[in-house]
Order: C-alpha cells, then sequence, then structure tokens
C-alpha cells in the first residue's frame, strides 16, 4: 500500500466518521480521539487538514464556539446553510439550524426600517438549548439561588 492509498483511506473514514454524526460538532483533537478509539491510525495534522478542505469545499461548517474554540460540523448541503440562521447553546456548545419565517422576517424589517442588511452566514444567536436547560445546566452555571424568574433562566 503506498502512501497515498493511505491517505485516501484515512480520508474516506474520517469523511464516514463524519456523516455518521452528521450535525454533531467536533474539535479536531475531538475527532482524532474517537477515531483512535475505533481503531483508526489516524493524526491530527491529517484530521486538521482534511477538515479544512472540506470547510473549503462546503460539506463541513466551520464555526468558533461561544467559548473561542474551532469546531467542525458535517453538513449536506453547506449552500443552504447561507440561507438560514443557527443557534448555538452557550452550555454544549451544539449548533443548531434555524429555518424559520420570523427570522426571515426580522432580517426583512431590519432592511426596510433600519437599512441593516444581516448576512445569516455570520449570525449565530447565543443561548441555551432545550437540552442543556432540562438538564438543570441552567441552575448550575447561575448558583443555587437560580429561580423561574432570573433572566438568565427563561
Amino acid at each position: 500500500m503506498t502512501r497515498g492509498e493511505y491517505s485516501t483511506r484515512q480520508k474516506r473514514e474520517l469523511l464516514k466518521f463524519l456523516k455518521e454524526r452528521s450535525l454533531q460538532h467536533f474539535t479536531v483533537d475531538e475527532v482524532v480521539f474517537e477515531m483512535q478509539e475505533k481503531g483508526e491510525k489516524i493524526g491530527r495534522s491529517t484530521v486538521y487538514r482534511y477538515l479544512e478542505l472540506l470547510a473549503e469545499q462546503g460539506s463541513v461548517r466551520k464555526y468558533q464556539s461561544v467559548q473561542g474554540i474551532t469546531q467542525y460540523q458535517h453538513v449536506k448541503n453547506a449552500a443552504r446553510c447561507d440561507d438560514h440562521f443557527h443557534m448555538m447553546c452557550s452550555r454544549c456548545g451544539n449548533l443548531l439550524h434555524v429555518d424559520c419565517g420570523l427570522m426571515g422576517m426580522m432580517t426583512e424589517h431590519l432592511m426596510t426600517e433600519h437599512g441593516f442588511r444581516l448576512d445569516p452566514r455570520e449570525t449565530i444567536l447565543v443561548g441555551v438549548c432545550e437540552k442543556c436547560r432540562s438538564d438543570g445546566g441552567e441552575a448550575v452555571e447561575h448558583g443555587a439561588d437560580c429561580h423561574e424568574g432570573c433572566h438568565h433562566c427563561l
């Protein structure tokens, strides 16, 4: 087996890994760790370079978490991601896709009333996802005295 074949196999395995976890987000180190746990011999630089290439090609979305950590997420149609907004959970870092008419109305309002063109590719709403709220994560983050009336815990 030549080195080129090995890299091609690694890339196929990496793409398979990402597709199996579509819409989940990963750092380079998380991908390397999980793939190595499955017995795949793959290095950090290989994963990084291939994720960057996939991001350029549009099959992987690259973004910064609220903690400033670069994360990657496989998407079936990245061009479609340019047409809708995203929400990011400040607790778990999950990136959610928002296809909602209300967001379109808000975009139109901002343009019509304020002359401001909002770019959905660059706009991420930050908050706490349903799963983290149901896990009680907000109460932990804001202290034991957190209550329903807390403006952070809506």
